[in-house]
């Protein structure tokens, strides 16, 4: 009797980790569609986050690039290392990026370990 009643117990627990995980596949902070119309950082969306994203950049670590791609859309620069290490740009400010503009751009960084969780989330200006 009592293995049966152990077998619903995690069953149970699955299930409702199952739904959970289901959900995790967002960002409750950031809008997802205005993150991706706003492509390139040309709009007035990505630059309204920059106070939000400098608070909660944290709450973002340990996430996998396939999240980030998911969530956030094709990065707008990813740099690879020999490593096997990889960094994705999301530019967050107009720049040389967008037409008619010249000068930096802020980008939200985010580095990953070789097998793909975040460790290092960061905003920095460059020049593009």
């Amino acid at each position: 009797m009592w293995k049966t009643k152990n077998f619903y117990i995690i069953f149970s627990l699955y299930t409702i980790l199952a739904f959970t995980a289901c959900n995790s596949n967002k960002i409750s902070w950031i809008e997802t569609d205005s993150w991706k119309k706003d492509h390139k950082g040309c709009g007035i969306y990505r630059n309204s986050l920059i106070p939000v994203l400098k608070l909660r950049k944290d709450e973002l670590l340990g996430k996998t690039d396939a999240f980030f791609f998911q969530v956030m859309g094709k990065a707008n620069r990813v740099s690879y290392s020999d490593r096997g290490k990889k960094i994705f740009y999301y530019y967050l400010t107009s720049g040389s990026q967008c037409k008619n503009m010249t000068g930096k751009t802020n980008c939200l960084t985010i580095e990953f370990e070789a097998l793909g969780t975040s460790r290092l989330i960061y905003l920095e200006e460059v020049q593009l």
